[in-house]
């Protein structure tokens, strides 16, 4: 696993993310037609979603196929929406065909919604193997996508997306559908995107620091171990 790239400035943060990002998706069209990326949800990610559609290039996002790594359960356009975030963030602002999106269906409810999803995504891997491209965030507790600590969809070895049991233990409090470990480890490249305090610096610090052998993992996020390729972590104050 590569160390962390820390930055003191949130717009520096974005466009070493971005140009990172870009990197990554435009080897992978090399060697295919067709790249991949799974995009996070959050406050975080925003930033470098905007760097990425203000310097496209001669980048086709058409050659790309989305996917949403988790999802609150309400409405796309509801304030809460992870979906909505990366519409307006960064969707509306590129070229691309809606059938290359795939997401959670809200007009299901939570547990029917986790299995179509994991359909998709199981027709999807099953074909190409692997994600290209995951960006994930993590929270204060230490929790990644909705994999919570101590919420029974960490531990799930089969399904690729699952909705939470109960509402998420932060605020806004809903319930969830997310991919699971199996899913997220089914990538080339992993990208974490941090920013906050001391509390997730710590556990960033944590992860990265080799653990005693058989130890239990202390926190869901350091179960994302990239199958195919490498993860990296970024880091803003």
């Amino acid at each position: 696993m590569a160390g962390a790239l820390i930055f003191n400035n949130y717009d520096d943060f974005c466009r070493q993310a971005a140009e990172h990002i870009y990197a990554i998706l435009k080897l992978a069209l090399v060697h295919k037609k067709r790249a991949s990326i799974v995009l996070s949800g959050g406050s975080t990610p925003a930033g470098v979603y905007r760097y990425l559609a203000d310097n496209q290039g001669d980048f086709n996002w058409e050659h790309v196929d989305f996917f949403i790594g988790d999802e609150r359960c309400v409405p796309e356009d509801h304030a809460h929406s992870n979906y909505r975030m990366v519409e307006e963030s960064f969707l509306s602002r590129i070229p691309h065909k809606n059938r290359n999106i795939y997401k959670v269906n809200q007009t299901l409810s939570p547990d029917e919604a986790a299995l179509d999803y994991h359909k998709q995504i199981k027709n999807y891997l099953d074909k190409n193997n692997c994600f290209d491209l995951v960006l994930l965030g993590m929270g204060p507790d230490g929790h990644t996508a909705s994999l919570f600590p101590g919420y029974p969809e960490v531990a799930e070895k089969r399904r690729l997306a699952l909705a939470t049991a109960a509402e998420g233990p932060l605020e806004p409090y809903h319930r969830r559908v997310t991919m699971t470990v199996p899913a997220l480890n089914h990538s080339e490249h992993l990208l974490f995107l941090l920013k906050g305090g001391n509390e997730k610096k710590d556990i960033m610090d944590r992860v990265l620091r080799p653990g005693e052998k058989g130890r239990e993992p202390e926190y869901p996020v350091q179960l994302i171990k990239p199958a195919c390729g490498r993860a990296y972590w970024y880091f803003s104050k």
